[in-house]
C-alpha cells in the first residue's frame, strides 16, 4: 500500500463515524499484524473490524449487551435488540459484570479452598 494524502484521506474519512481513538486504532495496527492475518494487506476495515469488537459496538456484542441489560432491568423489555445501549447503561452494565466477574472469582477462591481468587480474566471490556 502506498501512504500518500489521498489514502490518509480515505482512511480518515473511512473511520470518521467510527468510535475510535488513537490509542485504540494503534492497538488495531498490532493485533493485525501479531495475528492470523499478518501476511494480508492491512486495511481500515481491519481497523473498524477489530475496534468495534474492542469497544463492544459489532452487532453480535450490541445484541448481547442488550440482551443481558434487558435481563438485570437496566432497559425496557422493548428496546430493539439491535439498537446501542447509552453509555450510562453501559458503564452500568460494564460494572455490573465485573461486580459478578469479581464475585464468581471470589466464590471459585473458597471452593478451591485455597483463599486465593482465580483470574478469570475481564468481561465485555478492557479495564
Amino acid at each position: 500500500m502506498i501512504v500518500n494524502d489521498v489514502t490518509t484521506d480515505a482512511w480518515l474519512r473511512a473511520l470518521q463515524d467510527v468510535d475510535v481513538n488513537l490509542e485504540q486504532a494503534k492497538q488495531a495496527c498490532v493485533n493485525h499484524y501479531t495475528g492470523p492475518d499478518a501476511g494480508r494487506q492491512f486495511t481500515v476495515a481491519h481497523v473498524v473490524a477489530l475496534v468495534t469488537v474492542d469497544n463492544r459496538s459489532n452487532l453480535n456484542a450490541i445484541e448481547a449487551d442488550v440482551r443481558s441489560a434487558k435481563a438485570r432491568g437496566l432497559i425496557e423489555k422493548s428496546w430493539p435488540s439491535r439498537n446501542l445501549l447509552p453509555p450510562d447503561i453501559r458503564d452500568a452494565l460494564f460494572t455490573l459484570r465485573e461486580f459478578e466477574r469479581r464475585a464468581a472469582t471470589d466464590r471459585l477462591a473458597l471452593d478451591e479452598g485455597d483463599g486465593v481468587p482465580a483470574d478469570v480474566g475481564t468481561v465485555g471490556r478492557s479495564l
